[in-house]
C-alpha cells in the first residue's frame, strides 16, 4: 500500500511535463520519465529527472544480447515505448498477438509460459537495435515468476505481473527505454521538489457588519480575515463603528434606537440626547 501511495504521489506529478512544448526546432527537452533496464542485474528502474523512483526485478533473455531475427536475444540501446496492449485485462490474463484469448492463468502454473497481463511495446532507434519492434520485444508479465530475476526469456523484459500493472499507466507511449549490458549506474534517488508557497497581501474587500442592538465586544473574532492573516502582513480596515463612536457620534455609529439617560440630579424627566456634546451642554445649563 505504502509503494502504491508513493507512486500515485510522484508519477502523476511527471505527467504535467508531458504536455507539448513549443520550442526551436533544434532544442531537445529531455523526457521526465524514463526507464533503464540493466541485464548484468537483472533490474528495471524508473527515473524522474535523473532520480530513480521504484526498481523492480526482470528477465532478459537466456539467448544472450543481440537483434537478429531469429536469435531470441535481447536487443541493446536506446529503445521508446511505442505501443501498449492489454490496459484494465485482470492479472494472469493471456495475450497472443498483443490480443487477450479470455484465459487467465495463476502465478507459477506449471507447464506454462505465456506473455500474460500486461505488454509494453518496444521500437529500437539505434542501429543496434533497429529490428525490435518487428521482432515483437516487449516488457510484459510472466506466470514464471519464481524464475524472476535469472535471464530466462525469448528476448523481450519479463516482469511480476503486479510490477508491470504498477508501471503500466505511468508510462505513456513514447517514454524512453534503455537497456544496457552492465550493472546500473549509480544513481540519486529522486527527490521531489518542495511546493511552492504563495503569500497574498489582498486587504479584506468590506468591513463586517456590527450589530446595531448590542455594543461589539472588546475582542472581536471575524473569520473572514483569516486567510489574509494567515498569508502574511495584511492592512486591516477599521472597525466602522468604533471609528464612528470615536469621533463622537453614537447614533452614526449604528445604534439608531438610542438609549435615554438622565440629564441632571435634580431633573426627573428623559430625553433623547443626539452627543457627547449636546449632553455635556445640557448638564452644563443644569448646574447653572
Amino acid at each position: 500500500m505504502l509503494r502504491k501511495l508513493v507512486l500515485s504521489i510522484l508519477f502523476p506529478a511527471a505527467f504535467a511535463g508531458l504536455a507539448t512544448v513549443s520550442a526551436p526546432a533544434q532544442e531537445v527537452i529531455p523526457h521526465p520519465i524514463q526507464v533503464i533496464v540493466s541485464v548484468a542485474d537483472q533490474k528495471l528502474v524508473v527515473l524522474r529527472d535523473g532520480g530513480w523512483i521504484v526498481k523492480y526485478p526482470i528477465s532478459t533473455s537466456k539467448f544472450g544480447l543481440g537483434d537478429s531475427f531469429n536469435s531470441y536475444k535481447t536487443p541493446l540501446g536506446n529503445l521508446r515505448i511505442c505501443d501498449k496492449v492489454g490496459d484494465d485485462l485482470v492479472s494472469g490474463t493471456v495475450i497472443k498477438k498483443r490480443c487477450a484469448t479470455g484465459e487467465v492463468l495463476a502465478v507459477n502454473a506449471e507447464g506454462r509460459d505465456p506473455i500474460v497481463t500486461r505488454i509494453l511495446w518496444l521500437d529500437g532507434e539505434d542501429e543496434q537495435n533497429r529490428n525490435a519492434k518487428a521482432r515483437g520485444i516487449y516488457i510484459h508479465g510472466t506466470t514464471e515468476e519464481k524464475r524472476i530475476g535469472q535471464p530466462v526469456s525469448y528476448g523481450c523484459i519479463r516482469m511480476r505481473s503486479r510490477d508491470i500493472i504498477e508501471i503500466f499507466d505511468h508510462l505513456p507511449v513514447g517514454t524512453p527505454v534503455s537497456i544496457v549490458a552492465t550493472k546500473l549506474p549509480k544513481l540519486r534517488k529522486y527527490v521531489p521538489a518542495p511546493p511552492l508557497l504563495l503569500a497574498s497581501n489582498n486587504t479584506a474587500s468590506k468591513a463586517p457588519e456590527i450589530s446595531t442592538h448590542a455594543a461589539p465586544p472588546s475582542k472581536t473574532v471575524y473569520p473572514e480575515r483569516l486567510p489574509e492573516i494567515a498569508s502574511g502582513p495584511a492592512v486591516i480596515p477599521a472597525d466602522a463603528g468604533a471609528v464612528q463612536a470615536m469621533k463622537g457620534s453614537i447614533l452614526s455609529a449604528g445604534l439608531p434606537d438610542a438609549p435615554t439617560a438622565k440629564v441632571g440630579p435634580l431633573k426627573q424627566d428623559k430625553m433623547q440626547f443626539q452627543s457627547w456634546s449636546s449632553l455635556s451642554l445640557r448638564e452644563a445649563d443644569a448646574k447653572r
